[in-house]
């Protein structure tokens, strides 16, 4: 190379005059045939800064945690001759100016464009996360497709590090652990990591992932909705109280009810009831569908009628068909004659218990799992009543709808459920007006201006066959738009601020809701009205 001070003698420039004086033979440390830039040691250059920087790491380590010379507190020094911690030291090496980016005065990383750290950091994420998407590899070929279409809906334009480290943390993840083909919920639920007090960061990253994972899947139709599956998941939940020996049983028999149309909700009611007897047969010894007698069934009833109360310390006893005397000692308060007997189910419950069972033992006669059906006592349905608030209730709450201080939230759901007569199914499903514009210029006309929702019919089932209101259209009064408008215009502000996914059309949103395209919760339309009544009327109704 072209150097200054070239030797004239040999030719050679300073440096390589010194780095040719050196010995060179086999380091002492990595046995390599290398210079020997300490002699004392016979280190080469590579061993003798790491041994200095050991050294000096421990001659720190050894002086402890002192007080910093500039930000006096107790930190561990980054300088043998000076006490000052790290950040202090960074700071004076770089600065703290005003952040050209994100304006706050913070340490300079970046002193050719004035950034801070993580500025600096998410400027850089896009390149690296688009290097990182090429270069990606995985020996599960579906975990690479699933990345694939996780990648597809990243914005681009406003990658930062949050999502550069979401996605690679997500990466390792895939590269580690196999997901099957096709991807089910049971397998994400599955997958998901746990989460801990502390350093949440990560599996909160792959949790993330996973869940987002599922709802992309549903919408292209290649996996049920999530909100299918927590419904299906809750309805075998009473699967397994049931007994071991009639689990296979039951689950032919949901089979048979997923095949019928039966609602979730309905498949679990079943499962209650036939969990609850069969685990009561098997501490009589009936193990099986052929072995239940109507006599058996009848005895059963009657533990549903009664039980008995222990009349000191309420404790329950489980009524005895065979034997109508009462219990003489209390095994929790050791009181002698102290039971009495009480109702313990009511009548409507009991018929309801009936039912399903004679549905059940309706099936496996059917399937030739029994000779005849034991349940042949039917119980008379009690008198159908119309129950409704008294009118100064309802009054109260028109009230509390059409006042300006109303909460829109409140207000405008007790105002569907008063005025339009909305289920708590419907209330979930209900949708703001969608109006495509020809051209862009044209603002979408605003809740108050369509003055409609779209209220979806639910599909029928084997219990409800009904086709629901006339239109999925709900049109509201022109007469109340005097004191109807102002509360949409407070609630679709309301709504606006919560909105973080444009694409959720859902009327009622949550704070978790509000991210991506799912429902509210029916607890959450209940805790509404429960609210409300509760600040009104200073006790809380029920739907």
């Amino acid at each position: 190379m072209i150097k200054h001070q070239v030797s004239k003698q040999t030719g050679l420039c300073p440096r390589c005059i010194k780095k040719l004086s050196r010995p060179v033979a086999a380091c002492s440390r990595c046995s390599q045939i290398k210079p020997i830039y300490d002699e004392k040691n016979w280190f080469c250059k590579v061993c003798k800064d790491i041994v200095s920087h050991k050294l000096c790491k421990q001659a720190k380590a050894q002086l402890g945690k002192v007080e910093c010379s500039v930000c006096g507190q107790l930190r561990a020094s980054n300088q043998l001759k000076r006490n000052i911690c790290n950040n202090c030291a960074y700071k004076e090496r770089n600065g703290v100016k005003p952040c050209t980016q994100c304006g706050k005065s913070k340490t300079i990383i970046n002193k050719a464009k004035n950034l801070c750290k993580s500025c600096y950091q998410d400027e850089l994420a896009k390149k690296s996360l688009i290097f990182y998407v090429a270069n990606f590899s995985t020996p599960y070929p579906y975990n690479k497709a699933l990345f694939e279409l996780l990648v597809s809906t990243v914005d681009w334009s406003s990658v930062s590090e949050k999502i550069n480290q979401r996605f690679r943390r997500f990466g390792r993840f895939l590269q580690q652990h196999y997901l099957p083909n096709p991807l089910t919920w049971e397998a994400i639920e599955e997958n998901l990591p746990q989460l801990e007090a502390t350093k949440r960061a990560i599996p909160k990253s792959i949790r993330s992932s996973l869940l987002e994972l599922g709802h992309l899947l549903a919408v292209q139709g290649r996996l049920e909705s999530r909100e299918n599956y927590i419904l299906r998941r809750n309805a075998l939940q009473p699967l397994n109280t049931a007994p071991i020996g009639v689990q296979g049983l039951l689950q032919l028999y949901v089979s048979w009810l997923w095949e019928k149309k039966t609602a979730p909700a309905t498949v679990r009611d079943h499962l209650e009831v036939l969990a609850a007897f069969w685990t009561w047969s098997f501490k009589c010894g009936i193990c099986s569908p052929e072995q239940v007698q109507p006599s058996f069934i009848n005895d059963y009833l009657l533990t549903l009628y009664w039980q008995w109360k222990c009349s000191v310390c309420q404790q329950a006893v489980d009524f005895n068909p065979h034997q109508r005397k009462p219990p003489e000692v209390c095994l929790c308060c050791s009181t002698l004659h102290c039971f009495t007997q009480v109702s313990r189910y009511s009548h409507n419950t009991v018929r309801q218990h009936c039912s399903k069972l004679f549905v059940f033992f309706e099936w496996t006669l059917n399937n030739r799992l029994t000779v005849i059906n034991p349940v042949r006592l039917k119980v008379s349905a009690p008198t159908p009543t119309i129950k409704h608030y008294p009118l100064e209730v309802i009054q109260q709450l028109c009230d509390y709808i059409s006042a300006p201080n109303a909460e829109p939230l409140e207000a405008f759901v007790l105002y569907l459920i008063i005025f339009h007569a909305l289920s708590v199914w419907e209330l979930q499903h209900a949708e703001i007006p969608v109006v495509l514009s020809l051209q862009k210029n044209i603002i979408p006309l605003s809740l108050p201006d369509a003055y409609y929702i779209i209220v979806p019919r639910p599909k029928p089932s084997r219990g409800s066959r009904t086709p629901g209101r006339p239109s999925t259209r709900l049109d509201f009064p022109p007469a109340a738009s005097s004191w109807l408008k102002p509360l949409l215009e407070r609630f679709e502000g309301q709504r606006q601020q919560m909105l973080k996914n444009n694409h959720n059309r859902y009327l009622i949103l949550t704070s978790k809701s509000a991210h991506r395209t799912t429902l509210a919760s029916q607890d959450f339309i209940h805790q509404i009205v429960h609210q409300a009544s509760l600040r009104l009327l200073g006790a809380p109704q029920r739907l």
